[in-house]
């Protein structure tokens, strides 16, 4: 049992240090040790470990394992009254955000609180990790001013001149409000300051060995210097986020993959045999090829993800709001949908694109 606990901390320390392969072998070890263990039995431990494995292989881009874990885990820890089942929330929780399904994030957060009442667990332990979380997808919906006030009152007590001790669930809580303030920084139109910030947070991520903190940071730098047409400069940001990744993080490169494919192919084309670029090309997703009269074109996977907003009944403020780009983006996102489908306006955009199976 001790054994185990020792591979769970160690499996920790490797994560921040952004060893995710080695992470997850420790994590994987912890639960061998585990086997011989009574099945009918209820432990603490395996819950733990359960559950950082399902976050680990979220972070390999595995999310029907990790979420079966992650699941597992936390069936096991409710069971055992451990206050782990905050980790396993709070991870599904963030995922569901970021593909968009805001209603079962929040559901699995407010159950989070609910047994954190229950159980008594003082607010200190859980009260700041749960709020970042929807500090998270409050910006993702486009509620800045709720996750302004939010992130301000968590900078005051964990970044400010007599800063509280991190929660022990999440060491890396200070750092994470970071991202998120910068994050608001761009969506308020202020790259600059966001730039900043997370160049700071980057390098004294770096300087500390904090790794997945540094790899972050910088993901999220590169995609807002090529959403500000900044190419030339994204380029070594994102080699230097290579090599932060190095052991074997792939999540923080999902919204490049997603918003940039193209641009992000060529960067990983260079070193095409790296097992690390590997990965990341082959999570990338296919350009959409549309056939017409005159000529051979294509939709980007930027102009499907607007398009598919669109077939959703999606204004235009509210596209922009869900994929973090300006009002001008989308209005030139959707002119050259229409040009490229033949049609001159949204209804028929959507109506030539279900013809054509675009739509799923």
């Amino acid at each position: 049992m001790f054994v185990a606990l020792a591979h769970d901390e160690l499996a920790r320390f490797l994560q921040a240090r952004g060893e995710i392969l080695l992470s997850l072998d420790e994590v994987r070890q912890g639960l061998q040790r585990l086997q011989g263990l009574a099945p009918q039995r209820l432990y603490a431990v395996r819950a733990r470990l359960a559950l950082y494995e399902g976050y680990l292989l979220l972070m390999r881009c595995q999310p029907e394992a990790g979420l079966a874990r992650l699941r597992a885990g936390l069936t096991e820890a409710r069971a055992c009254r451990d206050i782990s089942v905050l980790i396993g929330h709070c991870v599904i929780a963030s995922f569901e955000g970021r593909r968009g399904d805001f209603s079962v994030a929040f559901a699995e957060l407010a159950e989070a609180e609910r047994l954190m009442h229950i159980w008594d667990v003082p607010p200190i332990f859980y009260l700041a990790m749960i709020t970042l979380v929807k500090c998270e997808l409050w910006l993702a919906q486009g509620r800045t001013d709720l996750a302004d006030a939010w992130l301000t009152r968590l900078g005051q007590t964990y970044n400010g001149e007599q800063a509280a001790a991190a929660p022990e669930f999440h060491p890396h809580l200070p750092q994470h409000i970071e991202l998120q303030q910068a994050a608001l920084d761009a969506i308020r139109h202020q790259p600059a300051a966001s730039l900043q910030r997370l160049d700071e947070l980057a390098r004294q991520a770096h300087n500390s060995g904090r790794q997945m903190i540094s790899l972050m940071a910088l993901t999220q730098q590169a995609l807002l210097l090529l959403d500000g047409g900044q190419e030339a400069q994204a380029r070594p940001v994102f080699a230097r986020a290579l090599e932060a990744a190095a052991g074997g993080a792939m999540q923080p490169f999902q919204r490049l993959l997603e918003r940039y494919p193209e641009w992000t192919r060529e960067q990983l084309s260079r070193d095409p045999h790296g097992l690390l670029n590997q990965g990341l090309l082959a999570l990338l997703p296919d350009v959409a090829v549309v056939e017409t009269p005159h000529t051979l074109e294509t939709l980007s996977t930027r102009e499907l993800a607007v398009l598919h907003l669109i077939a959703q009944g999606c204004s235009n403020q509210e596209i922009s709001n869900q994929l973090f780009i300006s009002l001008h983006t989308v209005k030139t996102h959707a002119s050259h949908i229409n040009s490229k489908l033949g049609v001159e306006r949204r209804t028929q955009a959507v109506a030539r694109a279900q013809e054509m199976g675009l739509l799923g």
